[in-house]
């Protein structure tokens, strides 16, 4: 991480040094060309500030879907909390009635074993006493089937006392067996939980990334504007004041029409990502031997061959009714008919359309700039 913003910050110092340097250009041309750069420097910071800006609040998102999952996980372990303090309930009534049973089966046992004692002691003379005390058959018999009936009654509790025990057993290892699984959902809920709390420390360090590579980048883009502040202060310096006003003005080529890219954000035609366009597009739909022209009284400021712009143009228009000056730059010329000093009228043809620069065909890249800063052209003129 720490590498990673050393790296970040490095490239700012680097890029900011060497636009730093540009400030001690010497013409109109070269500082219009700084210029550009920084401008687009400028556009390609604020599109990786606004998609670190977009992560971050993607990131936040994450983390308070995470904190809902995590309070739902919350809200079952305490259901299952709830769930065991019953089945415990449960269990220490079973142990109870199982205690009770095991206590009333001893306490019957006991009474057997004595019995069994006495038996053993006095073999079966207990028995044949109360039947030689029989006063007569009948007699007999009856005392016969009370002794069975004893002896029965005595095998049928104590059978009973064994199967009650066993059933309050089997009901105490159901209940357990219930708990028990309770208590695994309970423990698989926990970790899912403690899962959880480590992808939402991940998430919270991955925002404290983003926004330090913000910082960074603020830094970056306030940077530039300063830059491309003092480079447009002393392209205004260095131009020569025209004082004429212009209150209407011309459309850049006579005769045609089409704008094939307007103002504004678009996905570059060559570079292909999103890049700030600064100017409008008038396209002759590959048709050669169409003048640029000049769109009010002016002079020319710049004339040269940019490595982007191709053969450009540009004039100072003067100042406006608000005392802002007003300037026009034509590019991509196949050819220039006019060299930095030249006057113009309205209509002055200053070079061929073409499609030198970086250009994909025959156009007119045509732009307004107001005390050097672009606006949208149609503010200003139209076909």
């Amino acid at each position: 991480m720490k590498k990673k913003l050393l790296v970040i910050f490095l490239t700012f110092a680097i890029s900011i040094s060497m636009f730093s340097s540009t400030i001690t250009a010497s013409t109109v041309e070269d500082l219009q060309e700084d210029l550009d750069a920084i401008e687009d420097k400028k556009a390609e910071t604020q599109e990786k500030l606004d998609l670190t800006k977009a992560s971050i609040s993607d990131v936040m998102k994450e983390i308070q879907k995470l904190n809902d999952d995590i309070a739902a996980i919350e809200d079952e372990i305490e259901d299952l909390q709830k769930d065991i303090n019953v089945i415990e309930g449960k269990l220490a009534v079973l142990e109870a009635e199982l205690k009770a049973a095991e206590e009333k089966r001893i306490e019957y046992k006991e009474v057997l074993d004595e019995r069994i004692r006495v038996m053993y002691m006095f073999g079966d003379s207990s028995y044949l006493e109360v039947l030689f005390s029989a006063e007569d058959f009948g007699d007999l018999i009856s005392k016969i089937d009370m002794i069975k009936t004893v002896i029965e009654y005595d095998q049928t509790i104590f059978a009973e006392l064994e199967a009650i025990e066993q059933e309050i057993s089997a009901k105490k290892d159901e209940v357990e067996d219930e708990k028990n699984k309770i208590v695994a959902k309970q423990n698989e809920a926990r970790q899912k939980k403690s899962s959880l709390n480590k992808v939402v420390v991940n998430r919270e360090s991955r925002i404290g990334e983003l926004k330090s590579n913000q910082r960074l980048l603020e830094e970056e883009s306030k940077a530039l504007e300063q830059e491309s502040n003092k480079i447009k202060t002393e392209i205004l310096s260095k131009q020569n004041i025209n004082e004429k006003l212009n209150s209407k003005y011309l459309w850049p080529v006579p005769g045609v029409s089409r704008i094939s890219s307007p103002y504004g954000y678009r996905i570059h035609p060559i570079y292909g990502y999103r890049k700030f366009h600064s100017g409008i597009d008038i396209s002759t739909q590959g048709r050669r031997g169409f003048d640029a022209v000049a769109i009010g009284f002016g002079e020319v400021i710049d004339s040269r061959y940019s490595s982007s712009y191709g053969n450009m143009v540009a004039i100072d228009l003067g100042l406006d009714e608000n005392g802002n000056r007003v300037s026009a730059v034509y590019a991509h010329l196949a050819k220039r008919y006019v060299g930095v000093g030249t006057k113009v009228s309205p209509g002055t043809s200053l070079g061929e359309v073409g499609t030198t620069g970086l250009s994909t065909g025959i156009h007119l890249h045509f732009e307004i700039r107001i005390n050097g800063n672009t606006v949208n052209p149609l503010g200003y003129v139209s076909p």
